[in-house]
């Protein structure tokens, strides 16, 4: 009998949880199994687009640089699929296969908003559709709204990395304190008290 992974990792959740209760039991084995059961059904959850997330962080700072270049690509006359296709190739790698599979669905009619997914889950993808479908329905000049888009992003990516520095600093201070404080108590405040002890019992005999 073939066993469904999605239905066992269901149910395994429920038998840890089980496990857990019957191992302590009384009240506090039920107590336990609950714990065991809400912690093993938080780490078996799965994100699908966690890898695509990840992905899509690390190519940020070169994307900001591709649409620099595509905005100025488009401010030398180049309609936006030409511009994105010649960008694509002098960029390769991740982000030019993904700008490439964008820009055929564009040139092919697709809406920018409809082709949106061809770029994944890369920074401003979104905004950057609505820009061109703006523009394609307007005639504006979209070069300006790429170069401001990038700067956006670039702001964005500067941010995150100091949320994430503050983030460690506050991190790092819990253990600090840990390793730091019991030695300050030995060996600053101890022999004071020591030292007030001895007094005192000296000053008793």
């Amino acid at each position: 009998m073939k066993i469904n992974p999605a239905w066992f990792r269901r149910l395994l959740p429920v038998l840890v949880g089980l496990a857990a209760a019957l191992a302590v039991g009384g009240p506090a084995g039920a107590a336990a199994g609950v714990g065991a059961w809400w912690l093993s059904r938080r780490l078996l959850q799965t994100d699908p687009d966690r890898a695509e997330r990840r992905t899509a962080e690390r190519l940020a700072p070169q994307w900001t640089w591709t649409l620099d270049l595509l905005a100025a690509g488009m401010r030398a006359g180049a309609p936006f699929p030409q511009a994105a296709f010649a960008v694509a190739a002098a960029d390769g790698g991740a982000i030019g296969d993904r700008l490439t599979r964008f820009a055929q669905a564009v040139n092919l009619g697709a809406t920018a908003a409809e082709s949106a997914p061809e770029l994944g889950l890369l920074p401003g993808a979104d905004r950057l559709a609505r820009q061109l479908d703006r523009s394609s329905a307007s005639g504006a000049a979209i070069a300006g709204g790429l170069e401001q888009l990038a700067a956006s992003l670039r702001e964005e990516h500067r941010s995150r990395i100091e949320e994430k520095v503050g983030t460690a600093a506050v991190a790092m201070v819990g253990p600090l304190c840990a390793c730091f404080l019991p030695a300050f108590v030995v060996a600053g405040i101890g022999p004071v008290v020591f030292g007030i002890v001895a007094d005192t019992v000296m000053a008793a005999h």
